[in-house]
């Protein structure tokens, strides 16, 4: 998965914490469950339009006894900005990156196999509580340069099912360095792929420079309405990967999308189920992250009355009104070049 910190993408790798000892798991456990109070005090506190410097200092007296937690917290608030009322449901914790404190204040990696986590406790005598962790073999290069990183990365821990998962955030050059290009872009390449993007599918076209329609492509997977967030975002992950390396091995060098707004709700009670499990950044965030692994051109644009003229050139080409779409705004990307 790939993310924005400072105008900066970030790439997503995740591990499995391993915990056998029952008090380390309720210390964590404690902490998330503070930090998951946290998020929403900070949220109701930013809609009361406090200075952030004071939230810091209200949750970190009140509830966290960490003034780095209470800023990661309030991160974490801003996410919901637009929502005039917050509660979540899962414990979770958040510790945003410190490139001149090893990478990260309150989160440090000691081997790939291990990392330390930061205990807060009232009277100020944190403690680091030492937790093993298993990430994918892959991504043991990059665990590797978390130890004495020069760089600053931001960690995350969730728990799903009684299961603890951590996700570590890296500048996007740490994760081409250590992984594989996704596929090789030609040089020579000619084509132009342009994305329609839904919660249950994505729609997939290729033209030319002068608007010839090459090739169609989709994939469907509206099962991903009754899985989980994060199985559904492997689902569409997954899909957009393949729908990428296929364009990439078809002679295509630029990449175009739409500039996502937030779904409108209908009264139709499935499509609205559909769209609250629809992160409306993921896919975007993910084909930033494809593109630049792949060293290819990423292109934006306006989707404004595509969705109409795909109905209209639905009709005459006999094909999809998303994937018509999507060619409606690869035209509308070449004639703005």
């Amino acid at each position: 998965m790939g993310r924005k910190r400072k105008n900066e993408i970030q790439a997503t790798i995740k591990g499995k914490l391993k915990i056998d000892d029952i008090v380390l798991k309720a210390k964590l456990l404690h902490l998330m469950r503070n930090f998951r109070d946290s998020v929403e005090f900070a949220h109701n506190l930013m809609r009361k339009s406090l200075d952030e410097n004071r939230i810091v200092k209200i949750i970190t007296s009140r509830v966290l006894n960490n003034s780095h937690y209470a800023y990661s917290a309030i991160q974490r608030a801003k996410l919901y900005r637009k929502q005039s009322y917050l509660k979540l449901m899962k414990p979770q914790l958040y510790s945003v990156g410190k490139s001149n404190e090893k990478g990260n204040r309150n989160v440090r990696f000691v081997s790939t196999d291990k990392v330390l986590i930061k205990i807060p406790h009232a009277n100020g005598k944190h403690e680091f509580v030492e937790f093993k962790v298993k990430f994918g073999k892959n991504y043991l290069p990059i665990v590797e340069k978390l130890i004495n990183p020069n760089f600053a990365f931001s960690a995350g821990i969730k728990v799903n099912e009684d299961k603890f998962y951590i996700y570590v955030h890296v500048p996007i050059k740490v994760y081409r360095k250590y992984l594989p290009v996704v596929a090789t872009s030609r040089t020579n390449g000619k084509y132009i792929a342009s994305f329609d993007l839904n919660p249950d599918k994505i729609c997939m076209v290729i033209v030319d420079y002068k608007g010839l329609l090459i090739d169609v492509k989709n994939e469907h997977f509206p099962e991903v309405i009754n899985y989980s967030k994060e199985k559904a975002q492997d689902v569409r992950r997954k899909a957009l990967k393949k729908l990428f390396e296929y364009a990439l091995n078809h002679n295509v060098r630029v990449f175009v999308a739409e500039k996502l707004e937030k779904p409108k709700t209908t009264k139709n009670r499935t499509t609205n189920r559909k769209i609250s499990k629809f992160a409306l950044r993921e896919y975007l965030d993910h084909l930033k992250m494809l593109a630049e692994r792949a060293n290819v051109k990423l292109h934006l644009v306006d989707p404004s009355h595509t969705s109409t003229v795909g109905k209209m050139l639905a009709k005459s080409f006999g094909l999809d009104v998303h994937s018509c779409s999507a060619y409606a705004l690869a035209l509308k990307y070449i004639n703005s070049r």
